[in-house]
């Protein structure tokens, strides 16, 4: 319950003060849409797709480099295992992470234009909690029950850039591995991200 709490004041607070971070350019806030590509079960880092929506807030640190900070709804990201599930042959598999990634980034200006940055580098850690999963076998059967997760946190490392069309919108690529990685693979994400002001 805190968690949704704490989502909500952070929702709030963006959508309120986004005009007012706009003016100020220590901070800034903005979306992020986008998807998931992870294996989970399978042979493919695209055999499952899912969901990495949110929002994002970055404070100014230095000339350039800020400290970043995203509340997402994550779907079929590789994050943790279950501690039972069946063996057999997977269809549609949903799962629900809010996903909380903390993070440096730094701008770099690849195409040397003056007062502009095209390109931000970010790497840093990021909790995810599993809030529900479903999953159907290849004939459409329910199997959910038998799907038995102890341990619904996990903590992963991530790294990734923002290649920026425009001051506000860029195109973000980043890759996540659980710390605890024994038996887990990588999560890919493709997002757009738009900073206000």
């Amino acid at each position: 319950m805190k968690i949704r709490q704490l989502l909500l004041f952070f929702i709030f607070t963006v959508f309120v003060s986004s005009k007012t971070f706009a003016q100020d350019q220590r901070f800034d806030v903005g979306l992020i849409a986008g998807f998931n590509f992870s294996e989970l079960e399978g042979n493919s880092i695209t055999d499952y797709v899912g969901l990495n929506t949110g929002i994002v807030g970055r404070a100014k640190i230095g000339q350039i480099s800020r400290i970043g900070i995203e509340f997402l709804f994550s779907q079929n990201g590789e994050y943790i295992l279950p501690e039972f599930y069946p063996l057999v042959d997977y269809g549609k598999v949903r799962l629900n992470h809010l996903e909380i990634p903390i993070y440096m980034d730094w701008e770099i200006n690849i195409q040397k234009k003056e007062k502009s940055h095209d390109l931000n580098i970010n790497i840093g850690l990021a909790y995810t909690r599993l809030l529900s999963h479903s999953a159907e076998d290849v004939n459409k059967k329910n199997i959910t029950d038998q799907i038995i997760y102890d341990d619904r946190d996990a903590f992963i490392g991530q790294a990734g850039f923002i290649y920026r069309f425009t001051q506000n919108l860029g195109l973000n690529l980043k890759a996540s591995l659980p710390i605890r990685k024994v038996g887990l693979s990588w999560t890919l994400a493709a997002r757009l991200i738009y900073m206000f002001g």
